[in-house]
């Protein structure tokens, strides 16, 4: 990410950051997915530990394997396809969101017309995540989604405060808000 500059106007000139979803952001789902690993492989132990005639121990390593195999191909499947194909990016005057690997789908907001922006950072997100967190805006001209949600953001407070700063630049320039606000 680049820094903001202030051209005489105060509106940022020459703004063009791009970033992408935040892999930190799976890393709690990751703590999770290890702990149940861990317990289908005690499920294994306790097969084999119980010698049940109607339940070859076999048979029951193949379920307990196939079961750690899904749960792994479902996290990286979902950690790839998340951080290779969400991305955002911030210009001087639009924030545009892309999503999607079959399907991809743009969204675009002028930040003239966002009302609000909100930073949500839970405690799990704090704690085990890196501080990762969503930012929520707000804009009820946009009539195919009044709200966007960017989700995976690493360094959250950032990238809030640069929308929050352009968008009250172009509202001064234009004359939406008084200068003083």
């Amino acid at each position: 990410m680049s820094d903001v500059a202030q051209n005489k106007e105060g509106i940022s000139s020459g703004v063009d950051i791009e970033w992408s979803y935040s892999g930190k952001t799976m890393q709690a789902q990751a703590l999770l997915y290890v702990i149940l690993s861990l317990v289908l492989f005690g499920v294994a132990v306790y097969a084999k530990m119980l010698n049940n005639p109607r339940l070859p121990y076999l048979t029951a390593y193949c379920i307990v394997a196939g079961c750690f195999i899904l749960l792994w191909v479902y996290y990286f499947t979902l950690y790839f396809y998340r951080v290779y194909t969400i991305r955002y990016r911030l210009t001087e005057r639009h924030l545009y969101c892309y999503r999607g690997l079959f399907t991809r789908t743009s969204d675009s907001m002028e930040l003239i017309h966002i009302n609000d922006v909100r930073l949500v950072q839970t405690l799990f997100d704090r704690i085990f995540n890196g501080g990762v967190g969503r930012l929520v805006i707000y804009c009820p001209q946009d009539k195919t989604d009044g709200e966007l949600v960017l989700t995976g953001i690493d360094r959250p407070r950032e990238i809030f405060e640069k929308i929050d700063t352009l968008r009250t630049a172009l509202r001064t320039k234009r004359s939406i808000l008084p200068s003083g606000a």
